[in-house]
């Protein structure tokens, strides 16, 4: 066979050499280079191109680490398909989505929700929430507070003993006066 033929082959497993001497290797071709970029630029897994190239993973990171040819094509196509999912993202964000912005100011401008252990001022604030009631959407707040009171987690005042809860909607004075507290403004 001729060298054109093997030209046409994305990779080739070369013979020891003259005398028989040593072992043989992979050589990937120009074709191959090409093969490689393309497929790391779509997002194809390292096992994906070593199928097309009819060899193992393994073999070819070996020639990944031996050949800088091979992984400068796998490194041109991995960056393709960077440049290409980072354009999709901008674009996204440029468009109104918040997840894409706050990815890309993480991603792109280390950009973090925790500060760096390293940074100078690291300051750290605890709230003591232990007053707060937060009261569920699908629930009154008699209910709520009923609901505790039989777990045995509130103790306070009984929900029909208080004539007006705060925040409550005031009464309609046409209906009379029910306690004399009422007519305050607090």
């Amino acid at each position: 066979m001729t060298d054109e033929h093997y030209d046409d082959l994305p990779a080739r497993l070369v013979s020891p050499g003259p005398g028989g001497s040593g072992r043989t290797s992979w050589e990937v071709t120009p074709k191959g280079l090409n093969i490689i970029e393309e497929l790391a630029g779509r997002g194809c897994h390292l096992t994906t191109i070593a199928q097309v190239l009819g060899m193992h993973v393994a073999t070819l990171r070996e020639v990944r680490k031996r050949d800088p040819e091979v992984d400068e094509a796998y490194q041109r196509g991995l960056a393709r398909e960077h440049d290409a999912l980072v354009g999709n993202l901008r674009q996204a964000a440029d468009e109104g989505n918040v997840v894409a912005s706050i990815y890309l100011l993480k991603a792109k401008h280390a950009l973090y929700d925790q500060p760096s252990p390293h940074s100078a001022t690291n300051v750290q604030v605890n709230v003591d929430n232990s007053g707060v009631l937060v009261v569920p959407a699908k629930q009154s707040m008699a209910e709520f507070l009923e609901e505790r009171r039989a777990a045995g987690m509130y103790e306070g005042p009984r929900v029909d003993a208080v004539k007006r809860i705060p925040g409550q909607k005031k009464p309609d004075i046409s209906e009379g006066v029910l306690d004399p507290e009422t007519r305050r403004s607090d």
